[in-house]
């Protein structure tokens, strides 16, 4: 399936992609097979794996925790963008009223 690169001693020293290495671990959490079967499958040492698992699901929690993050900063920024949307419409509001006075 994945093609190494490379020599190696033991067969199990191969590049993985960043997608290829995310495969792997979702395979293994979306299916039957075990760790130590999906690590002979792919030819992976369990130490390797577990630390392809450990480092995926460490990204996934920082996603979702930044996500709460975001959304507070985006809720500030819209409130930002309400109250100079508000003085602009008073500034233009005011600019109207004297425009129409002079031409009295």
């Amino acid at each position: 399936m994945l093609k190494g690169e490379g020599g190696g001693s033991g067969g199990m020293s191969k590049r993985r992609s960043p997608q290829d290495k995310a495969d792997v671990v979702v395979e293994f959490f979306t299916t039957h097979i075990s760790a130590a079967e999906l690590c002979r499958k792919h030819n992976v040492s369990p130490a390797t794996f577990q630390d392809w698992k450990d480092k995926f699901l460490q990204g996934g929690r920082q996603a979702l925790a930044s996500h709460g993050n975001a959304d507070r900063n985006h809720v500030r920024e819209v409130e930002n963008l309400k109250r100079i949307i508000a003085e602009v419409t008073i500034a233009n509001d005011v600019l109207k009223k004297t425009l129409e006075g002079a031409k009295r």
